[in-house]
């Protein structure tokens, strides 16, 4: 997980330029993920993280008036359950690590889109040993998109609502060895309030 931190704040940092627009974000929400395994062992099972609350912290800089670029990392933990014959157990506690850089471009008065590309990380909590995870889980890449809508509180700081999308192939290596190959694409939805703080103006430029 360090290196993943790493990697972001070097690149968000050769991102900014010198003179620009330092800014700061929490972003608090929760976020929704298709299954992650799908398998029909006599029934159909189903491995699912429930709705996952989130904590986001980022960095960034305003390139100029449209256009902002940024390090963001997320954490989201909720419970992953099997799903079979109509009935869910929890299968253990999930813990998803998420590393992006960000760009992002202001569209209409307070309304911007975003596009942002990373990695993502699976970290099992209590005993793994017969679940996908008994092997741990590599890094994966992800790519995802998003619209905010922001509006200023005071000079230096904003509110607003943010909502992404993003999708990754989830792959272990304890699938691989009970021959699943090509991993499952996973969609995540995610919807959030942030705050940000902005070094001088809370409106760039």
């Amino acid at each position: 997980m360090s290196r993943l931190v790493k990697a972001v704040a070097v690149l968000a940092a050769v991102a900014a330029p010198a003179r620009a627009q330092v800014t700061a974000e929490v972003l608090v929400g929760a976020a929704w993920s298709s299954p992650l395994v799908e398998d029909v062992i006599v029934n159909a099972i189903t491995l699912q993280p429930q709705i996952a609350p989130g904590l986001t912290a980022s960095v960034g800089t305003w390139l100029n008036a449209r256009y902002h670029v940024g390090g963001r990392i997320r954490w989201a933990r909720s419970d992953l359950k099997r799903h079979e014959l109509g009935e869910r157990t929890s299968v253990l506690p999930l813990t998803v690590w998420t590393g992006t850089i960000v760009f992002e471009r202001k569209m209409w008065r307070s309304v911007a889109a975003e596009v942002w590309f990373g990695g993502i990380k699976y970290a099992a909590g209590g005993d793994a040993d017969g679940t996908v995870f008994q092997d741990g889980s590599s890094l994966m890449a992800t790519l995802g998109l998003g619209v905010r809508a922001d509006r200023a509180i005071t000079d230096r700081l904003t509110i607003g609502i943010h909502v992404g999308y993003d999708a990754h192939q989830f792959d272990t290596q304890t699938l691989r060895t009970a021959g699943f190959t090509g991993g499952r694409i996973v969609h995540r939805v995610a919807v959030s309030a942030s705050l940000r703080w902005s070094q001088r103006h809370a409106t760039p430029f």
